[in-house]
């Protein structure tokens, strides 16, 4: 449980199922449900930019850490936290994969994981 301002270290890990042909960014972010406002985020391509999607071979396991750094500002409460992968569209739209339920349906463009509780700064 970090305090406002502080910094959280997410570290998921990527199980490789098939081969990718696109490089994609992962981003991590704390968002508060109740206004889906972003409290922190990190984007950035797998392993410190050092292997891309394209690069995974299946049964890679590929370890993605960021640091996200809090909003001084926020107000201290229970947040959710969210990753997920993405390109970027000639446009400069973010196109995020979506993910594929057990059935072969599509779900969300995210992975909802666990919550984090922010509290008063110089807790």
């Amino acid at each position: 449980s970090p305090a406002q301002g502080d910094h959280v270290e997410l570290t998921p890990y990527w199980a490789v199922l098939r081969p990718l042909d696109t490089d994609y960014v992962v981003f991590a972010q704390i968002i508060d449900p109740a206004t889906t406002s972003i409290y922190a985020a990190s984007d950035a391509m797998p392993a410190a930019w050092n292997r891309p999607t394209s690069s995974w071979s299946p049964g890679d396991i590929i370890e993605a850490v960021h640091t996200l750094v809090g909003q001084p500002d926020e107000p201290p409460g229970i947040y959710e936290t969210f990753v997920g992968l993405y390109t970027r569209g000639e446009d400069a739209s973010f196109n995020r994969l979506r993910v594929i339920t057990l059935d072969g349906g599509e779900a969300f463009d995210y992975a909802q994981l666990s919550r984090v509780r922010i509290l008063p700064e110089g807790s």
